[in-house]
């Protein structure tokens, strides 16, 4: 055997390689969680990522791992699922479980779930069912920042043009805000898309401006109604508070 076979065959052998261990995303709904059902009505306690969450990998110095909980104060990734009411009494946003993430601003950074996969190669987009303060929601590939907009479906969508067809490492996390009130992510169903983020159009945006406007001349001293999103994050956020206050007298 010469050099020259040699050569072409180790190529070979590390295509061959790469193209069995680049594979696509996994569990991207969450479904594929193992771990034992809380009883009705009950809250769980602290579990096992890799049973939780087969597929990703959950980061953030300090945070907790927990299942149908919620944290007092220390950064944590829940899963929520898949009986109700459960102890934290919200309901999976699809299927059976969704992820609910918890970030106070009190001390180190916030948590994440992250997964390395190879995007499909006709994506253009990723979009997620939110839950609670989408605002909150903070996504990244090979650690850039992926902007994004609302869309219809009560779905976040983000541009990832530029990485299909690539390996590369998927991150959620929170944005950082008020050390007051926790910043809280709700979601599920993660897809890859061809279709690609639909700008606002400008009459869109002028329309909706006006209508915030008229609402606010029309009702000057009364709050909106509460929508799911915001009666999703004001029961988690009362439930925290209330277990956080309960804390101090223990």
């Amino acid at each position: 055997m010469n050099h020259r076979h040699i050569f072409w065959s180790v190529v070979a052998s590390l295509a061959l390689s790469q193209t069995l261990f680049a594979q696509g995303f996994v569990n991207m709904d969450f479904e594929s969680a193992t771990v034992p059902a809380t009883p009705t009505g009950q809250s769980g306690g602290t579990v096992d990522p890799a049973l939780a969450f087969p597929g990703w990998t959950v980061g953030g110095s300090g945070t907790v791992v927990i299942y149908n909980n919620l944290s007092l104060g220390a950064p944590a990734v829940s899963l929520i699922g898949p009986d109700f009411p459960n102890g934290t009494g919200i309901t999976p946003l699809q299927g059976s479980y969704s992820v609910l993430f918890a970030y106070f601003n009190i001390a180190g950074p916030p948590p994440t779930l992250s997964q390395t996969g190879v995007i499909p190669s006709d994506a253009r987009s990723i979009s997620f069912l939110v839950g609670a303060d989408w605002a909150s929601a903070a996504v990244s590939i090979d650690g850039i920042p992926i902007p994004l907009v609302s869309v219809s479906g009560g779905r976040l969508a983000g541009d990832v043009s530029a990485y299909a067809g690539s390996l590369a490492q998927l991150t959620f996390s929170t944005a950082t805000g008020s050390p007051y009130a926790p910043d809280l992510l709700y979601f599920d169903d993660v897809r890859f898309s061809p279709s690609s983020v639909p700008e606002p159009s400008f009459l869109s945006l002028f329309g909706f401006g006006f209508l915030v406007l008229y609402l606010r001349i029309q009702r000057p001293n009364k709050s909106p109604e509460p929508t799911a999103v915001g009666a999703v994050r004001s029961a988690v956020a009362v439930h925290v508070a209330s277990r956080r206050w309960l804390s101090f007298f223990r």
